[in-house]
């Protein structure tokens, strides 16, 4: 049992492999974490590809921080799921 166990995170900037937030999910899955992506715009795609890296297949989730529609569909994202 991780550190991180029975915990969701919601890390966002998981562009390529070399980010700083791909190693906190990498780190995360590793403590039991459930971790969900999320990415904007052209990075969405950057993020679908390398959490293909990720060791389980996280959701990734479409997230511009600037549309409060997008906030609001994620949040009602993570409630539900």
């Amino acid at each position: 049992m991780g550190l991180l166990s029975g915990k969701r995170l919601l890390i966002t900037g998981v562009l390529t492999d070399a980010s700083l937030a791909f190693a906190v999910a990498e780190r995360s899955i590793a403590e039991g974490a459930e971790v969900v992506l999320t990415g904007a715009g052209r990075g969405l795609s950057l993020t679908r590809r390398t959490a293909r890296k990720l060791e389980s297949q996280p959701e990734v989730l479409e997230f511009d921080v600037t549309s409060d529609e997008q906030a609001k569909e994620l949040n009602t994202w993570l409630e539900n799921n």
